[in-house]
């Protein structure tokens, strides 16, 4: 007996928006509805739920139709894949060869070359570039140029080195990397300017649209921007409104827009925000688009070339293993946000020059993607969800407005050296430093269950590791991980640990039963750590005296009091004497003091721990009165 379809669904009438906001509204009791909202930087906000009314009124075009938003080739990734692109900053010659010859042998497909003698490669000829890419055929090899100083002499090494090995033009594909305004954010020196620079780039433009169509001449790079600390939305904004520029004075030097746009790669670093990171890259595509369209340029024109990079900022020099998962999340993001290419770094670019095994991780992460996750498989993988579509919308939008902005400023350049975009990166690197040093903002293995014992990676140090030279002007752009307040914390419990054979250490005083402290004193133990202090718990005290008897025979020099809120009125006051009289340079304790603040620093409590207070400055604080340098 054949059996009717169950259809529950139908048995049930259908629940509205209302309906649900009136349920949450009950069960937050009081709390406003933002308190469901979580915030993102740039000024945009996650609604805690997306319908089909929040997304856009029209459904999208589909892939490969303008204005791009879900990829510019109509079946998506699925004729091949993206690009596996790996990126080389070795500063010698001969161990980047081999690093290319090795990738290229086991699964990549491209290349991408930092040159420089600073920040990259050192390449001062075309010879030197020749054996460079010894192992990369340029007929079936993507090359991308990204040189940090004098663009269209590396150019003309690649198209010199091209013409020797007996490649036509017409077989080459990639890009040159002339991206003038990127060598002015990254070295604050642009020597020939602007639009002498686009100027002398336009023929190399005009000649190579016909006779090299897979080669792209102009770069938009955005490594100085993001490695700085700029948001997504800013990223991408000055990404357009540094395409702008370069279609404006290729236009004044005699290049049509239409031609101009077809000569431009882009090339954005993805961070740790999974899904504003997939939305911003196709956010990108859209903007693109219109930007192209509103300077005259065809569909065809509008369509954006996207390398994606797996973001500098969010890797660690500690516990760097996590970088493998960092890596593998924005990795992800980038191929289902529809980049053309991706470069996944090696965990232990923060250490210096990466190894073999390090490099292979990286290029296997993209291999699984591909070839067992199956994401070159599905084309646009983000569409239809109302989510995407709509944070595509709000990013797009927040970066149209700043983009408006910018041009407001008389452009890109103008923004750069007036010191604007120095001004906007402050802003922004003060709220981010903020949201770590109240660990807001965890980092994994450093500001979030640090392993005080861990074995160090070591890695030969690069040249580029100094900083930026001084200058007297807002360039240049200055770089910063994200993780750098607390491993300098980790840093200076290194040096005293080599000087004096141990780490600074707590005694970790944990009041009640285990039950009433385990939660916090964990907690405290953590905090601790993350500031290279080394926290050893003590619980089960029959009395004050007892307590402070324990720390005396410990050797610590610092205390911190643990424990439920209910026996603090009864034990610090006394407790932290006694602990002080025993040698206790700083008291600590953990919790919020509240009304009993008063009279715990009376005591001589130094220092108070809790979730949202400025951690980092408490540690430093420590840090001083343990006499750690």
């Amino acid at each position: 007996m054949a059996q009717e379809p169950l259809h529950i669904a139908s048995e049930f009438p259908a629940p509205s928006v209302e309906d649900w906001r009136r349920l949450v509204d009950k069960d937050l009791k009081g709390k406003p509805f933002t308190a469901l909202q979580s915030q993102l930087e740039g000024g945009l906000s996650l609604q805690p739920l997306y319908t089909q009314q929040d997304a856009a009124v029209a459904p999208p075009e589909p892939p490969g139709v303008a204005p791009y938003v879900r990829g510019t080739q109509a079946l998506g990734l699925t004729e091949g894949g993206w690009v596996v692109c790996q990126e080389y900053s070795e500063p010698d010659v001969t161990q980047a060869a081999e690093a290319i010859r090795t990738d290229l042998d086991r699964g990549g497909w491209g290349v991408w070359l930092h040159l420089g003698d600073t920040h990259g490669v050192r390449v001062p000829d075309a010879e030197a570039l020749r054996r460079l890419l010894a192992h990369a055929p340029l007929d079936a090899t993507p090359v991308h140029l990204e040189p940090e100083s004098d663009p269209l002499t590396a150019a003309q090494h690649l198209l010199h080195v091209a013409e020797q090995t007996g490649v036509s033009r017409a077989a080459l594909k990639g890009s040159l990397g002339v991206d003038p305004l990127g060598i002015l954010a990254r070295t604050g020196s642009l020597p020939a300017g602007l639009d002498a620079t686009l100027s002398q780039a336009a023929p190399l433009v005009t000649s190579l649209r016909e006779a090299a169509p897979g080669l792209r001449v102009l770069l938009v790079s955005t490594r100085a921007y993001a490695d700085a600390g700029a948001t997504s939305v800013h990223e991408l904004a000055w990404a357009i409104a540094t395409g702008v520029a370069y279609l404006r004075g290729l236009e004044r030097a005699g290049v049509s827009p239409d031609v101009a746009a077809r000569s431009v790669q882009f090339a954005m670093s993805v961070g740790g925000q999974f899904f504003p990171e997939i939305a911003r890259l196709r956010a990108a595509r859209l903007l693109w688009s219109k930007a192209v369209a509103a300077c005259g340029g065809s569909p065809e024109a509008q369509a954006m070339v996207l390398h994606a990079r797996t973001a500098s900022t969010t890797k660690t020099q500690r516990d760097p293993w996590v970088n493998i998962l960092r890596a593998t999340a924005e990795s992800f993001a980038a191929v289902v946000g529809g980049a053309d290419s991706v470069s996944t770094s090696p965990f232990d670019e923060a250490l210096g020059t990466p190894d073999a095994s390090s490099r292979r991780l990286a290029r296997n992460t993209q291999l699984i993607l591909r070839d067992e996750s199956s994401l070159n498989r599905v084309a646009d993988p983000a569409g239809g969800s109302y989510y995407l579509e709509q944070l595509t919308q709000d990013i797009a939008r927040a970066a149209w407005t700043e983009l408006r902005r910018i041009e407001a400023l008389g452009g890109m350049e103008r923004a750069l050296t007036s010191g604007d975009v120095a001004r906007v990166l402050e802003e922004t690197r003060a709220a981010r430093d903020k949201a770590v040093r109240t660990r807001r903002l965890p980092i994994v293995g450093v500001s979030e269950f640090p392993h005080l014992g861990e074995t160090p990676v070591q890695r030969e140090s690069r040249a580029d590791a100094a900083t930026a030279p001084a200058t007297s002007g807002p360039l240049p752009l200055r770089p910063a991980r994200v993780a750098e307040p607390f491993e300098a914390l980790r840093d200076a419990s290194d040096r005293h640990l080599a000087a004096h054979g141990a780490r600074p250490r707590a005694f970790l005083a944990s009041l009640g039963t285990v039950a009433e402290h385990t939660t916090r004193s964990t907690w405290t133990a953590n905090v601790l750590a993350a500031g290279g202090i080394e926290p050893a718990d003590q619980h089960g005290f029959a009395d004050v005296a007892d307590a402070a008897a324990r720390f005396q025979a410990s050797g610590a020099q610092l205390a911190v009091i643990s424990g439920p809120d209910a026996l603090y009125p009864e034990w610090v006051p006394a407790l932290t004497a006694a602990l002080k009289s025993k040698g206790a340079r700083a008291v600590a304790v953990a919790g919020r003091p509240g009304d009993h603040e008063a009279a715990f620093r009376a005591a001589g409590v130094d220092v108070f721990f809790y979730a949202g207070a400025d951690l980092f400055s408490l540690l430093s604080s420590l840090h001083q009165q343990l006499g750690v340098a």
